[in-house]
């Protein structure tokens, strides 16, 4: 398939577009960049400092690969890597990280709704989605398959793990738990997502064992530094050793549970 750009556009003549790249109206793409085959680049989009594997869509008005909004930030050539099949609603920002060394990082096959920001040395796991207006401030982990509501603002160096879900206008302060639901003005977790186990195709099996790790982790009265070699000793999956490792590397520490579980969850 032929390289397409639009005569409006602005291409650097360092940047490297593969077979099959769609440029639109007024789009700039700056020194640094290298764009994969199929990606389609909207109207208006600004592309620098970046590395964007195949097939990703950004609609319009994105800007990716910009400098960070770091008052410490020298000029250092840092990147933006993304990978594959990515779709980038209108008006994202993805920024390049503050140093050459730790990249800010999109994965394969994430949805980043309209507004969505991600600041500098964020890490996007695959399978991601961030609702509208969702803001990452610097140095934050989302692992794979987390879905951040929209509103949702994410204190500097706070994770969010694996299959969580937070629900809108939430506040993130400390680590999300993987597998949990958190929400509130300052997170907090009020119960497992079963939902999306469950759409995962998680055994039951495995669900209880997130919920066995779970109960001990949060629900019993013992406090996160004791709660964590019991729940290491019973841990009987992959999933449950995950949840146990997330937390024992915690350095904001952990959201904690705002409420008992629910009938459903005390079944699975």
């Amino acid at each position: 398939m032929a390289l397409t750009i639009h005569p409006s556009a602005i291409i650097d003549k360092t940047a490297v577009l593969e077979d099959g790249v769609e440029v639109g109206p007024f789009v700039v793409i700056g020194p640094k960049t290298k764009i994969g085959s199929g990606t389609k680049i909207g109207p208006h989009c600004v592309i620098e400092h970046c590395e964007m594997g195949k097939n990703n869509e950004l609609i319009a008005s994105s800007f990716i690969g910009v400098k960070p909004q770091d008052l410490s930030y020298s000029g250092a050539p840092s990147m933006v890597v993304m990978g594959d099949n990515n779709k980038i609603r209108e008006c994202v920002t993805i920024h390049r990280s503050g140093s050459v060394e730790h990249p800010t990082k999109i994965g394969s096959n994430c949805l980043l709704m309209a507004n969505a920001h991600v600041a500098h040395d964020c890490v996007i796991g695959s399978g991601v989605i961030l609702v509208n207006s969702t803001g990452l401030a610097g140095h934050v982990l989302v692992e794979d398959r987390a879905i951040i509501s929209g509103l949702v603002g994410a204190h500097q160096f706070c994770r969010v793990g694996t299959f969580a879900m937070v629900s809108g206008a939430t506040g993130i302060h400390k680590d999300i738990a993987p597998y949990c639901i958190a929400q509130g003005y300052r997170a907090g977790l009020v119960g497992l997502n079963l939902i999306g186990l469950r759409r995962a195709g998680m055994t039951r099996e495995t669900i209880k064992s997130i919920k066995d790790t779970y109960k001990i982790l949060f629900m019993s009265d013992l406090n996160m530094s004791d709660a964590l070699p019991k729940a290491q000793a019973q841990a009987n999956t992959p999933e449950a050793k995950h949840m146990v490792e997330f937390c024992k590397n915690t350095k904001r520490g952990m959201a904690k549970a705002r409420m008992r579980m629910s009938a459903e969850e005390a079944d699975e």
